[in-house]
């Protein structure tokens, strides 16, 4: 007869080996969105305003740039993006939106399975939503900030119904694309713990490299390889859609997207196949 705990334990890791990742996602799909209330409400736990919070925060940060880049620095000017121009705020705003989600959303899935130490080590529980809880909980604020930007576009002159019909499809994209490594990285954070310092210096890395606050064309010119690393930049392939939807008011560019759906499949692939092998042992780790 095994002690109670270990017999516990090997129960535990026998329902994560027998559940594959989507099936228990789409079964425990109303857990998922308890935890996802349950996050937002952890974060302001507290507060006079509580959940509001995460209303008030995006549309402050997304009122700041616009009025420090319009209005405080008006030799800023208008800057370039293919063969239009757009004022600064229009120009970063998308951007920047869609990067702050991407950030979150990532450093959060770092820590999602280990904060949850408690619940994997002596429940029976479905492991595989948790890297699914920091996306979406964080999706709150991108939807936020994209909303009071939309009402913002329209003062300006920049609305179009291509926005309103692409931008739901770039977010979804958006959402698959952090998928992956959302699983990679809580994945490698139960066994090193430095893994989320490593993922916050890439992620301060990536933003700088990626024209997110400058043009790419001031890079561009500089030198051939740049254009190269935008080129087989995701992120930069995705602000780059965002961004001629709003400015240039086309469809995105089909190829942009077969390449954007072709690093979704490749990057879920290693993120699922590395948690898949790694969860049985997660209940030892934690």
């Amino acid at each position: 007869m095994l002690p109670s705990n270990v017999a516990e334990r090997h129960n535990i890791r026998g329902f994560m080996q027998r559940a594959p990742i989507e099936q228990e996602v789409v079964i425990h799909s109303r857990l998922l969105a308890l935890f996802v209330r349950r996050e937002l409400k952890a974060r302001y736990a507290g507060s006079l305003l509580g959940i509001f919070w995460s209303v008030i925060h995006p549309i402050i940060m997304l009122s700041l740039y616009i009025i420090v880049f319009s209005a405080l620095v008006p030799r800023s000017g208008r800057l370039p993006f293919r063969s239009a121009t757009a004022e600064y705020a229009v120009f970063l705003c998308p951007a920047l939106i869609a990067w702050n989600w991407f950030h979150e959303a990532l450093m959060g899935a770092c820590h999602s399975v280990v904060a949850h130490a408690a619940l994997i080590r002596k429940t029976v529980f479905p492991v595989a939503i948790l890297p699914c809880v920091s996306i979406a909980a964080s999706a709150l604020g991108f939807v936020v900030g994209m909303m009071a930007f939309l009402v913002f576009l329209i003062l300006v002159g920049y609305g179009n119904w291509l926005v309103l019909l692409w931008l739901p499809i770039l977010a979804v994209l958006q959402a698959l694309l952090m998928l992956g490594p959302a699983f990679l990285f809580a994945t490698l954070h139960v066994f090193l713990r430095d893994t989320a310092q490593v993922v916050l210096a890439a992620l301060q890395i990536l933003f700088w490299a990626t024209p997110i606050v400058y043009p790419s064309e001031v890079l561009t010119k500089v030198s051939p390889v740049f254009e190269w690393w935008f080129r087989i930049n995701p992120v930069a392939r995705l602000v780059d859609a965002y961004r001629q939807v709003i400015i240039i008011r086309t469809a995105p560019d089909p190829e942009a997207l077969i390449y954007l759906v072709i690093v979704v499949i490749l990057l879920y692939h290693a993120g699922r196949s590395a948690f898949e092998r790694a969860r049985t042992r997660f209940v030892d780790e934690v």
